[in-house]
């Protein structure tokens, strides 16, 4: 951008030369995402039923994993926990970000500390996180939802949005009887672009 200052009382003129440059920026995306398979064993370890769908990755888990990259104390994911809601809504904020119609009981740790994978050469990262519900463990006929957390330690309690990292709605209600087994796989993939 070009200025022409005017003439000052000596009769001399400037011209002022106004450079505005924003540096450029790689663009460079680092998309949170993945998914979540859900699988009901029978007494006899036959699968009963299978859900797989895309989790929803929370305001908090935005926040949680950027600060992670920065600050290795930030908390990380320690377990899960079962909803009955018959209508759960879910969004990134808010009362539909974290566990809806919360089952007593259903909090469960990790089954073990998750290990990232690597997907391939330009495929990203995946960090699986696992809890199983095993038989005569929260029995009830209408789970209908599921969430990651970080509170540490996991209580007996609805969490809120700011200890729920992600959340997954199961497109009907799954019903774990007392001789079943519950498999939650949470895949959270990691691919800068």
């Amino acid at each position: 951008m070009t200025a022409a200052v005017t003439p000052d009382k000596l009769g001399m003129g400037d011209t002022v030369e106004v450079m505005m440059a924003r540096a450029r920026e790689a663009k460079s995306n680092v998309p949170v995402g993945g998914n979540v398979v859900v699988e009901l064993f029978g007494p006899d370890g036959v699968l009963k039923d299978l859900r797989v769908g895309d989790n929803l990755v929370t305001d908090h888990g935005d926040e949680a994993v950027g600060e992670r990259m920065y600050d290795d104390t930030q908390d990380i994911v320690t377990g899960m926990r079962l909803g009955d809601n018959g209508s759960p809504t879910t969004t990134k904020a808010g009362a539909g970000s974290f566990i809806q119609g919360y089952i007593t009981g259903s909090q469960e740790a990790l089954d073990a500390v998750p290990l990232g994978v690597d997907k391939g050469t330009g495929l990203g990262w995946r960090v699986p996180h696992i809890c199983t519900w095993a038989a005569g463990d929260v029995t009830n006929a209408a789970i209908s939802n599921t969430v990651l957390t970080d509170e540490t330690p996991i209580t007996d309690v609805t969490g809120t949005a700011a200890n729920t990292v992600a959340k997954f709605v199961f497109g009907s209600t799954i019903d774990k009887q007392a001789g079943d087994s519950l498999v939650v796989t949470w895949n959270v993939d990691f691919l800068g672009a």
